[in-house]
């Protein structure tokens, strides 16, 4: 990989050309690009997700690109106290996180669907996948488009776990 400061602005575009041809949103790519111009990681992994050839691993990117436009965008790059969890939580947790998230999924499945709410919030559907699979905390910036697109309420996607 070519280090940030040697990393020509062509090859950015270039990256951004191939987003387009996988099908990612233009206004998901826009974001890519303006934040890498300013963020050497967006650059570092634009340039990992060109290079990647495992189509797993590049939605994994993909997944990570947009928790971190979510989180710029959210202006939450400041440091925020965060409750402390003891190790005994942890399941619980994750739990209670998978429910609500599942609450969420059925409530997008009736709506239309993942591929529809893609389309609608400009979130890429491999993000959306692991937002709906996993039991990471759900960021609310993402909590708030979801919600947008399908027509929650406020009530529907409070949580004690948002992030």
């Amino acid at each position: 990989m070519i280090p940030f400061q040697k990393q020509p602005f062509s090859h950015l575009l270039e990256i951004a050309l191939e987003m387009k041809k996988a099908g990612l949103s233009e206004a998901f790519i826009e974001h890519c690009v303006r934040l890498a111009m300013d963020l050497e990681g967006i650059l570092d992994l634009m340039v990992i997700w060109d290079e990647e050839k495992d189509p797993s691993e590049k939605n994994d990117v993909i997944a990570d690109l947009q928790n971190e436009i979510d989180e710029y965008l959210s202006g939450q790059k400041s440091r925020i106290e965060k409750p402390f969890v003891k190790e005994e939580q942890f399941e619980s947790i994750a739990k209670s996180i998978q429910k609500f998230k599942k609450e969420i999924r059925e409530s997008v499945d009736a709506w239309g669907g993942v591929s529809k709410l893609a389309k609608e919030t400009g979130i890429p559907q491999p993000s959306l996948s692991r937002f709906f699979n996993t039991s990471s905390m759900p960021r609310r910036a993402t909590l708030l488009k979801i919600a947008k697109a399908v027509g929650l309420s406020d009530k529907d996607i409070t949580f004690e776990w948002v992030r």
